[in-house]
Protein backbone atom coordinates (compact mmCIF):
# COMPACT_ATOMS: atom_id res chain seq x y z
CA UNK A 1 0.00 0.00 0.00
CA UNK A 2 0.80 3.46 -0.84
CA UNK A 3 1.74 6.28 1.50
CA UNK A 4 -1.22 8.06 0.29
CA UNK A 5 -3.52 5.16 1.31
CA UNK A 6 -2.02 4.59 4.33
CA UNK A 7 -3.04 7.98 5.70
CA UNK A 8 -6.73 8.35 4.23
CA UNK A 9 -7.85 5.73 6.74
CA UNK A 10 -7.06 8.01 9.59
CA UNK A 11 -9.45 10.55 8.44
CA UNK A 12 -12.48 8.26 8.28
CA UNK A 13 -11.38 6.39 11.34
CA UNK A 14 -11.35 9.35 13.56
CA UNK A 15 -14.93 9.75 12.18
CA UNK A 16 -15.86 6.80 12.57
CA UNK A 17 -14.95 6.10 16.03
CA UNK A 18 -16.44 9.72 16.83
CA UNK A 19 -19.60 8.32 16.35
CA UNK A 20 -18.79 5.30 18.34
CA UNK A 21 -17.77 6.86 20.88
CA UNK A 22 -20.89 9.43 20.96
CA UNK A 23 -23.23 6.29 20.40
CA UNK A 24 -21.69 4.27 23.28
CA UNK A 25 -20.91 7.66 25.85
CA UNK A 26 -21.52 5.79 29.43
CA UNK A 27 -19.57 2.48 28.28
CA UNK A 28 -16.48 4.72 26.73
CA UNK A 29 -16.74 6.47 30.28
CA UNK A 30 -16.60 3.28 31.91
CA UNK A 31 -13.60 2.05 29.69
CA UNK A 32 -11.16 4.85 30.50
CA UNK A 33 -12.25 4.94 33.93
CA UNK A 34 -11.04 1.06 34.43
CA UNK A 35 -7.91 2.13 32.21
CA UNK A 36 -7.02 5.00 34.05
CA UNK A 37 -7.16 2.89 37.93
CA UNK A 38 -5.77 -0.33 36.54
CA UNK A 39 -2.52 2.02 34.73
CA UNK A 40 -2.24 3.18 38.08
CA UNK A 41 0.69 0.96 39.37
CA UNK A 42 2.09 1.11 36.21
CA UNK A 43 3.19 -2.64 35.80
CA UNK A 44 0.08 -3.39 35.08
CA UNK A 45 -0.45 -0.93 31.85
CA UNK A 46 -0.18 -4.03 29.40
CA UNK A 47 -2.83 -5.72 30.92
CA UNK A 48 -5.14 -2.57 31.40
CA UNK A 49 -4.77 -2.06 27.97
CA UNK A 50 -5.35 -5.69 26.98
CA UNK A 51 -8.50 -5.48 28.70
CA UNK A 52 -9.64 -1.92 27.49
CA UNK A 53 -9.44 -3.48 23.95
CA UNK A 54 -11.78 -6.36 24.78
CA UNK A 55 -14.04 -3.94 25.90
CA UNK A 56 -13.73 -1.98 22.82
CA UNK A 57 -14.50 -5.25 20.89
CA UNK A 58 -17.00 -6.47 22.80
CA UNK A 59 -18.86 -3.12 22.20
CA UNK A 60 -18.23 -3.40 18.66
CA UNK A 61 -19.52 -6.51 18.41
CA UNK A 62 -23.65 -6.33 16.52
CA UNK A 63 -24.82 -9.12 18.72
CA UNK A 64 -23.86 -7.59 21.89
CA UNK A 65 -25.47 -5.11 24.56
CA UNK A 66 -22.44 -3.78 26.01
CA UNK A 67 -19.21 -4.55 27.71
CA UNK A 68 -18.98 -7.94 27.78
CA UNK A 69 -17.09 -8.07 31.89
CA UNK A 70 -16.77 -11.54 31.62
CA UNK A 71 -14.68 -12.00 28.50
CA UNK A 72 -12.98 -8.92 29.62
CA UNK A 73 -11.57 -10.74 32.42
CA UNK A 74 -11.43 -13.71 30.97
CA UNK A 75 -8.85 -11.91 28.17
CA UNK A 76 -6.84 -10.27 31.00
CA UNK A 77 -6.78 -13.39 33.37
CA UNK A 78 -4.94 -14.98 30.32
CA UNK A 79 -2.68 -12.96 28.61
CA UNK A 80 -1.70 -11.16 31.87
CA UNK A 81 1.88 -12.36 32.07
CA UNK A 82 2.76 -11.53 27.86
CA UNK A 83 0.81 -8.17 28.20
CA UNK A 84 2.85 -7.45 31.35
CA UNK A 85 6.03 -7.85 29.59
CA UNK A 86 4.87 -5.91 26.35
CA UNK A 87 3.44 -2.56 28.55
CA UNK A 88 6.50 -2.51 30.07
CA UNK A 89 9.07 -2.91 27.59
CA UNK A 90 8.22 0.78 26.03
CA UNK A 91 8.82 2.43 29.52
CA UNK A 92 11.88 0.53 30.37
CA UNK A 93 13.49 1.90 26.83
CA UNK A 94 12.26 5.31 27.74
CA UNK A 95 13.74 5.12 31.16
CA UNK A 96 17.39 3.84 29.89
CA UNK A 97 16.69 6.84 27.51
CA UNK A 98 16.24 9.15 29.78
CA UNK A 99 18.93 7.97 31.93
CA UNK A 100 21.48 7.98 29.13
CA UNK A 101 20.14 11.73 28.19
CA UNK A 102 21.09 13.15 32.03
CA UNK A 103 24.41 11.54 31.42
CA UNK A 104 25.29 13.25 28.20
CA UNK A 105 23.78 16.56 29.86
CA UNK A 106 26.11 16.25 32.84
CA UNK A 107 29.01 15.13 30.75
CA UNK A 108 28.68 15.95 27.79
CA UNK A 109 30.16 12.26 26.30
CA UNK A 110 29.00 11.84 22.30
CA UNK A 111 28.56 8.39 23.32
CA UNK A 112 26.18 8.84 26.02
CA UNK A 113 24.16 10.94 23.67
CA UNK A 114 23.97 8.73 20.73
CA UNK A 115 22.84 5.73 23.14
CA UNK A 116 19.85 8.14 24.41
CA UNK A 117 18.53 8.46 20.81
CA UNK A 118 19.09 5.09 20.21
CA UNK A 119 16.68 3.76 23.30
CA UNK A 120 14.40 6.34 22.61
CA UNK A 121 13.54 5.54 18.97
CA UNK A 122 13.48 1.89 20.42
CA UNK A 123 11.47 2.90 22.66
CA UNK A 124 9.38 4.30 20.01
CA UNK A 125 8.86 1.77 17.88
CA UNK A 126 8.35 -0.58 20.70
CA UNK A 127 5.45 1.68 21.79
CA UNK A 128 3.81 1.65 18.33
CA UNK A 129 4.34 -2.14 17.50
CA UNK A 130 3.04 -2.81 20.76
CA UNK A 131 -0.74 -1.16 19.93
CA UNK A 132 -1.31 -3.66 17.17
CA UNK A 133 0.19 -6.66 19.76
CA UNK A 134 -1.84 -6.16 22.78
CA UNK A 135 -4.86 -5.52 20.45
CA UNK A 136 -3.65 -8.90 18.93
CA UNK A 137 -3.83 -10.37 22.92
CA UNK A 138 -7.30 -9.12 22.64
CA UNK A 139 -8.79 -10.85 20.29
CA UNK A 140 -7.31 -14.19 21.52
CA UNK A 141 -4.04 -14.33 19.52
CA UNK A 142 -0.87 -16.34 20.90
CA UNK A 143 1.40 -14.10 21.77
CA UNK A 144 3.93 -15.40 19.07
CA UNK A 145 1.47 -14.71 16.33
CA UNK A 146 0.18 -11.76 17.99
CA UNK A 147 3.57 -10.37 18.56
CA UNK A 148 4.74 -11.33 14.79
CA UNK A 149 1.14 -9.76 13.34
CA UNK A 150 2.47 -6.77 15.50
CA UNK A 151 6.13 -6.25 13.89
CA UNK A 152 4.16 -7.34 10.47
CA UNK A 153 1.57 -4.35 10.50
CA UNK A 154 3.83 -1.79 11.63
CA UNK A 155 6.49 -2.38 9.23
CA UNK A 156 3.71 -2.64 6.35
CA UNK A 157 2.15 0.48 7.73
CA UNK A 158 4.76 2.62 9.28
CA UNK A 159 3.04 6.07 7.83
CA UNK A 160 0.14 5.11 9.69
CA UNK A 161 1.56 3.69 12.95
CA UNK A 162 3.41 7.21 13.25
CA UNK A 163 0.08 8.68 12.46
CA UNK A 164 -1.82 6.55 14.71
CA UNK A 165 0.95 7.51 17.47
CA UNK A 166 0.74 11.50 16.98
CA UNK A 167 -2.91 11.50 17.39
CA UNK A 168 -2.65 9.10 20.41
CA UNK A 169 -0.41 11.43 21.91
CA UNK A 170 -2.30 14.60 20.75
CA UNK A 171 -5.62 13.29 22.46
CA UNK A 172 -3.75 12.50 25.70
CA UNK A 173 -2.46 15.78 25.90
CA UNK A 174 -5.85 17.62 25.18
CA UNK A 175 -7.65 15.20 27.91
CA UNK A 176 -4.89 16.19 29.80
CA UNK A 177 -5.46 20.00 29.56
CA UNK A 178 -9.38 19.01 30.21
CA UNK A 179 -7.71 17.46 33.66
CA UNK A 180 -10.77 14.91 34.58
CA UNK A 181 -11.02 14.11 30.94
CA UNK A 182 -8.24 12.02 30.74
CA UNK A 183 -9.66 9.67 33.38
CA UNK A 184 -12.47 9.59 32.02
CA UNK A 185 -12.42 10.02 28.26
CA UNK A 186 -8.83 9.55 27.11
CA UNK A 187 -8.66 4.97 27.34
CA UNK A 188 -11.97 4.92 25.75
CA UNK A 189 -11.65 7.20 22.91
CA UNK A 190 -7.82 6.25 22.09
CA UNK A 191 -8.41 2.78 21.80
CA UNK A 192 -11.13 2.53 19.69
CA UNK A 193 -9.16 4.87 17.33
CA UNK A 194 -6.48 2.09 17.38
CA UNK A 195 -9.44 -0.66 17.28
CA UNK A 196 -10.94 1.28 14.37
CA UNK A 197 -7.78 1.93 12.56
CA UNK A 198 -5.81 -0.61 12.81
CA UNK A 199 -9.09 -3.20 11.46
CA UNK A 200 -9.63 -0.99 8.87
CA UNK A 201 -6.43 -0.69 7.30
CA UNK A 202 -5.97 -4.80 7.88
CA UNK A 203 -9.21 -5.14 5.86
CA UNK A 204 -8.48 -2.92 3.12
CA UNK A 205 -5.02 -4.92 3.02
CA UNK A 206 -7.16 -8.40 2.48
CA UNK A 207 -9.16 -7.00 0.03
CA UNK A 208 -6.80 -5.58 -2.11
CA UNK A 209 -4.73 -8.83 -1.72
CA UNK A 210 -7.76 -11.03 -2.24
CA UNK A 211 -8.27 -8.45 -5.75
CA UNK A 212 -4.90 -9.37 -6.97
CA UNK A 213 -5.47 -13.32 -6.39
CA UNK A 214 -8.68 -13.45 -8.47
CA UNK A 215 -6.88 -11.42 -10.90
Amino acid sequence: MTRTADLDPMYASLEQTTRFAWANLVSIVWISVGWFLASLPVVTLGPATVGAYRAVLSLRDDDSDGIDRAAVLETVRRQFVHATLLGLLPLVLFAIAANYALAYLASGTVAAGLLALCCAYAGLYAWLVSMPTLLGLATGKPVATALKDGFLWTARHAVGAVALGVVTGALLVVTSLLTVAVALLFAGVAFALHVEFISSVSGAESRVATVVTER
